[in-house]
C-alpha cells in the first residue's frame, strides 16, 4: 500500500478537503476536448506529425540539449567558483544522467516532452556507487498529488517499460519536475490539448493539400457537347482522347468542344493558407518564423536580431525552469546551475571581435578569457587584465611613475 492509499483510506474525510487532485493528462484530455471540428483528431504523437510543430520542437530541444552545463559556488565577496565536473550531481547533469543515457539524449527528451506535453519528469535516485542518476519518466505515467500541503508524485510504468524500478510513489525532493505554462503551480498545462483547435486546423490542411494533389489537382477543363453519346461512342472517343496524353492535341468529334477552367478558389485559399498555420506553429512554441523555413517576412538584416530574440525569449525562460528546478533538488543555496547561452549570443566575427576588442581594452576580460570563450587553449602571459593608460578613476591625482630627474 503506497502512501496516496495510507491517507486515502485512513483520512478519507480530511483528505477530501486537505487534499488536491490533479491526475493525469490522459484524464485531463478526456475533459478538454475544442469545441470545433475539422475532421481531424489531434493528440499529442500526431501533432508531431505536423511538419511545422515537429520542427518547432526538434530546434528548440536539439538546442537547450547541446548547450554546456556549469555549476558554480559562490564564495566570499560576491565572487564565485566553477564546481568539477565529476561531482556527483554536476555530472548527472553535464555528462551521465545515468547508465543508458547520455547528456544530449536525456536533455533532448525532457524539452521535448515539456514543449509537447507541457510537464517533463525525472527521478532522483544514486546508484550502487552513491554516485547522483537522474531517470526521465514519461509524463503519461506520473500521477501528481498534493497530500497535506506536499507534493507526490505516482508513477506507474508502461507495460513495455523494463524499469519497474521507477514504480512507486515518490515525495517531491525527489523527483525533478519541469513544467510550461502552468495554471496552479501544480502541473503545467498540455499545450496540445489548448491550442487543439490551431493545431486540428493545420492537421486538417495538411490532409487536404495532400489529397488534393493525390487526385492530380482540380480538373483543368472539361468537354461540351449539345447531345449525349451512347456507351459504345463514349467508350471509343475516351480511348482516342487519353491515347494523346497531357501534352498532345485531341480530335474532338460529336460536335465535342473543349473549355479550359482555372484552378478553383477555394482550393487556391486552403493551399496558400498553409502558411498561416505555420505561424499558428510559431506562436505556440515562441519560435521566430524564419526558422521554420516560413521566409515570406524575413530579411537578411532582420533575422539576426530575430535569433538574438530566439535565445532571449524562448530558449532563456526554459533554461531558467531547468535551471531552478535543478538547484532546488539537487543543491543546497548558494549554488547556482547554468545552461550557458553565451555562444548562441556572440553573432558574426565582425561583432564578436568588435566585443572582444573592447573588453580586453576596458579591462574587463583578459585575453586568455577571450581565447576560452572562442575554444581555444590559454596562452602564457595572457592572463593580465589591461586598462588604457590614458584614463583613470574621476577624482584621483595621476601618479608618475617616471624618473624626471
Amino acid at each position: 500500500m503506497g502512501l496516496f492509499d495510507i491517507f486515502t483510506r485512513s483520512r478519507q474525510a480530511k483528505e477530501e478537503k486537505r487534499s488536491v487532485y490533479v491526475g493525469t493528462e490522459e484524464t485531463i484530455l478526456a475533459l478538454r476536448q475544442p469545441g470545433v471540428d475539422f475532421g481531424v483528431a489531434v493528440n499529442n504523437d500526431s501533432a508531431l506529425k505536423i511538419t511545422a510543430y515537429y520542427a518547432g520542437v526538434r530546434l528548440i530541444a536539439e538546442n537547450i540539449a547541446a548547450l554546456p552545463k556549469r555549476i558554480y559556488r559562490d564564495i566570499t565577496d560576491g565572487r564565485r567558483e566553477s564546481v568539477s565536473p565529476d561531482e556527483s550531481a554536476a555530472r548527472a547533469i553535464g555528462w551521465s544522467p545515468n547508465e543508458y543515457t547520455n547528456t544530449f539524449d536525456f536533455w533532448f527528451t525532457m524539452i521535448a516532452w515539456l514543449l509537447n506535453r507541457g510537464n517533463a519528469y525525472a527521478l532522483i535516485a544514486r546508484n550502487e556507487e552513491g554516485q547522483i542518476e537522474l531517470h526521465q519518466i514519461h509524463p503519461g505515467c506520473v500521477e501528481v498529488r498534493i497530500v497535506n500541503g506536499h507534493k507526490w508524485y505516482r508513477v506507474k510504468l508502461r507495460d513495455n517499460d523494463s524499469r519497474t524500478f521507477l514504480n512507486g510513489d515518490w515525495p517531491d525532493r525527489q523527483m525533478l519536475h519541469f513544467m510550461q505554462f502552468t495554471l496552479n503551480g501544480i502541473e503545467g498545462v498540455n499545450p496540445v490539448i489548448y491550442n487543439a483547435i490551431a493545431l486540428n486546423k493545420g492537421a486538417a490542411i495538411e490532409r487536404f493539400i495532400a489529397d488534393y494533389f493525390k487526385k492530380g489537382g482540380d480538373k483543368r477543363a472539361v468537354l461540351e457537347m449539345d447531345s449525349s453519346l451512347g456507351d459504345d461512342a463514349f467508350e471509343q472517343f475516351m480511348k482516342r482522347y487519353n491515347a494523346t496524353g497531357n501534352g498532345g492535341t485531341p480530335l474532338l468529334e460529336y460536335g465535342i468542344k473543349f473549355k479550359q477552367i482555372s484552378v478553383d478558389p477555394v482550393s487556391a485559399a486552403l493551399i496558400e493558407s498553409e502558411m498561416f498555420s505555420v505561424n499558428d506553429v510559431c506562436r505556440i512554441l515562441n519560435v521566430p518564423p524564419h526558422m521554420l523555413a516560413e521566409l515570406s517576412h524575413a530579411t537578411f538584416s532582420n533575422i539576426e536580431n530575430q535569433v538574438t530574440q530566439f535565445v532571449q525569449y524562448t530558449l532563456r525562460p526554459i533554461c531558467k525552469r531547468l535551471e531552478v528546478e535543478l538547484e532546488r533538488k539537487l543543491y543546497k543555496p548558494g549554488y547556482n546551475v547554468k545552461f550557458v547561452l553565451d555562444g548562441l549570443l556572440r553573432g558574426d566575427t565582425a561583432a564578436r571581435t568588435a566585443m572582444y576588442h573592447g573588453a580586453i581594452l576596458d579591462g574587463w576580460m583578459s585575453r586568455n578569457e577571450v581565447r576560452k570563450m572562442e575554444g581555444l587553449q590559454p596562452a602564457e602571459g595572457l592572463d593580465e587584465y589591461l586598462y588604457p593608460v590614458n584614463e583613470m578613476v574621476v577624482g584621483e591625482e595621476p601618479t608618475n611613475t617616471q624618473d624626471n630627474g
